[in-house]
């Protein structure tokens, strides 16, 4: 139990390499950082301002330090499952049973104010405090633990202490805490917190740790005043749990209210007075008694938003001497979620230019080309310049791909179906696994296919649909979207069967569906009547790793009156509200098998020939299995390079005589 041998057995088993020391889980970036709102439970752990000094000259000229009141900042982004009317237990070392203190006591205790009610808790070492959890706690819950200055009392090495003092206190509340309410993942702001996590938690083998590579800036939660008055007037330890969305998941998603969270506490963190200024657009703007944040209307938190991301784009420009206007979209979020990135400065690309080109003058390499001029004379020219050389090359090159896809059976061994937040009635749709296998097995893990689903319902229950049919059209696709020919599959063996909707990969999932397919699936329904809004759904299949997650949407009419006239194709265009599309219900099943059905001649994927694929082409369907996605014939243009290249490696043929001569 002792923090320093801890330490020292780690330093040595590493030094041994006795195991490896590199960790299994990747740190959280701006690319995985969408898997925060996966179903599991996620816990940001902030120890940053846990041990805060104040610095004073004393009588002879030294400097001193007093240390104040801190707090550790323990975050849930995502929406949480809480249980009513049963008590979540915060409890510290004993199991005396219960000090309950509630503020709000003589507050009318309505809905609105239970949504964003926090909880202000003593947490003596020897009591066990419960809190009684309402169904709408969990929205974007705050553990706060104050630190109250009598802890650093008599001790050394506090900033070693106050790492270990976090990760006592996180365990401690995470053995409070019910089973099904444990976070599954704990997320260290900080890379020094990573050790003394682990070694408090070695009761919980289930639960991840990792670091983060975002620099995420919870540490400003303290400049605003609700927070640093409380923790300053402290007079003892103490938990407080907070709301920090509010009420902003009425409207908005979990996705969205955490990026308004980083972006509130990132502009609060480059310059407060200013972002407090923008979050009172008018004299009217009020913040309620039970709330963090001012109560602004959608329209209004656009602008702020806008607002706050200029503030921080104009503090990052002034500061490494970048025109805000040549960042990319990529760029400005890596920004704003506090990724660390090479600030773009074309001076310094041409000084690294110019360094190379010195460098490659000392290995000279001659190259031989051979070419035909327009009389059939065949010129050979040896060049040691490096002109006209370089060859482009995709970071998403297709052959490490091509690879990549080899192993996608292996998916097909771990498949699972979201049902979370899924209503009872309406229809469900059962997915034959002979279908769902062979379509993940064709796909790509990057570029998004697609295909038609076609079905019955089977005579003793109409509130099921029993997918049969796969159908696979010409199409192209992109790592956000994919795109199908106007024209609807049309064939004999589709004549009985009514349309169910249709289904296509992603390369990540996602917590709600995607702008662009409800454009997608809105254009289909308005452009063909046959197709019944109620009943054809979009199914998403989306590649996590080593697994593929399945999950079923429908519109609803007002997503479909958006989707109709919706122009904007970016990731996040106006208007669009997670009450767009609902979850249904679905299953996969052995007990029936489906058929699939290809264009004629067995070409579905024009990814490598883009051009011959449009819009209003047609095509035919027939009876087939379809080929993978780098199947040959899928690609000829590959082949015509290869025979190219074994081409230009010939040496000469042999002189021909000349009879004339």
């Amino acid at each position: 139990s002792n923090p320093a041998l801890y330490v020292l057995r780690e330093r040595i088993r590493k030094g041994l390499q006795l195991y490896s020391s590199e960790p299994t889980e990747p740190y959280l970036t701006s690319q995985n950082y969408g898997e925060l709102f996966s179903n599991q439970t996620i816990w940001f752990v902030d120890d940053t301002n846990v041990y805060r000094v104040t610095i004073h000259k004393t009588f002879e000229g030294n400097l001193t330090t007093k240390p104040v009141n801190g707090a550790i900042f323990i975050f849930n982004p995502r929406t949480g499952k809480a249980h009513k009317g049963r008590g979540t237990r915060i409890s510290r070392r004993t199991d005396v049973f219960l000090l309950f203190s509630l503020r709000l006591i003589s507050l009318s205790l309505s809905i609105d104010v239970f949504s964003s009610l926090s909880l202000s808790l003593c947490l003596s070492p020897s009591v066990t405090v419960t809190v009684f959890s309402v169904s709408l706690f969990h929205h974007g819950q705050l553990f706060l633990k104050i630190i109250h200055t009598s802890v650093w009392a008599g001790q050394k090495r506090l900033t070693q202490l106050a790492k270990w003092k976090t990760a006592e206190e996180v365990a401690a509340l995470i053995r409070s805490l019910p089973v099904e309410e444990q976070p599954k993942q704990l997320i260290a702001t900080r890379k020094g917190m990573l050790d003394p996590l682990e070694v408090h938690l070695l009761d919980f083998p289930n639960i991840v740790i990792k670091g983060s590579e975002l620099n995420l800036p919870f540490q400003a939660i303290m400049k605003v005043e609700k927070f640093g008055d409380m923790i300053l007037k402290a007079t003892q330890p103490e938990m407080v749990l907070f709301n920090m969305y509010d009420d902003w998941l009425k409207s908005i998603s979990s996705y969205t209210a955490f990026s308004r969270l980083l972006l509130l506490l990132r502009a609060m963190h480059v310059n407060t007075e200013r972002t407090k200024i923008i979050l009172r657009p008018n004299k009217t703007t009020v913040t309620q008694s039970h709330h963090i944040w001012p109560s602004l209307t959608d329209e209004e938190w656009i602008h702020v938003e806008v607002a706050l991301k200029d503030l921080i784009l104009a503090d990052y420009g002034k500061k490494n001497n970048v025109n805000v206007a040549s960042l990319t979209q990529s760029e400005i979020r890596d920004i704003i979620l506090g990724m660390e990135i090479s600030p773009p400065s074309l001076q310094r690309q041409q000084i690294a230019e110019i360094e190379a080109q010195t460098k490659d003058v000392s290995q000279v390499t001659a190259t031989t080309t051979r070419t035909v001029n327009a009389h059939g004379d065949e010129i050979i020219v040896s060049t040691q310049s490096p002109h006209e050389q370089q060859v482009f090359s995709s970071k998403t090159d297709w052959r490490i791909r091509a690879i990549s896809a080899a192993s996608l059976h292996l998916r097909t061994h771990h498949i699972y179906v979201n049902s979370d937040d899924i209503k009872e009635s309406g229809y469900t749709y059962v997915l034959p696994k002979n279908l769902l296998k062979k379509f993940i097995c064709v796909s790509d893990l990057r570029t998004q296919i697609a295909a038609y689903l076609y079905g019955v319902s089977p005579p003793d229950n109409e509130q099921v649909k029993e997918v049969r049919a796969m159908v696979f059209v010409p199409q192209v696709g992109s790592h956000q979207s994919v795109s199908l020919p106007q024209a609807l599959p049309e064939h004999t063996y589709l004549a009985d069967l009514e349309p169910i909707g249709w289904i296509h990969t992603q390369p990540n999932e996602n917590p709600q569906l995607s702008p662009q397919d409800v454009t997608a699936h809105a254009k289909i329904l308005n452009e063909n009547k046959a197709w019944d809004a109620a009943s054809t759904v979009i199914i998403t299949c989306s590649f996590t790793p080593g697994s593929c997650s399945l999950t079923a949407y429908k519109l609803t009419p007002q997503g479909y009156q958006w989707g109709k006239s919706n122009k904007d194709t970016g990731p996040n265009p106006q208007g669009y509200l997670p009450t767009h599309y609902e979850k249904v219900q679905m299953l996969l099943s052995d007990v029936f098998v489906g058929f699939f059905m290809v264009p004629e001649g067995g070409l579905w994927n024009y990814n490598f020939m883009g051009v011959k694929h449009s819009p209003s082409m047609r095509y035919n369907l027939v009876l087939g299995t379809p080929k993978e996605f780098y199947h040959e014939q899928h690609r000829p243009s590959h082949y015509l390079q290869f025979t190219q290249m074994e081409t230009a490696t010939e040496t000469a043929g042999a002189d021909r005589e000349d009879l004339f001569a």
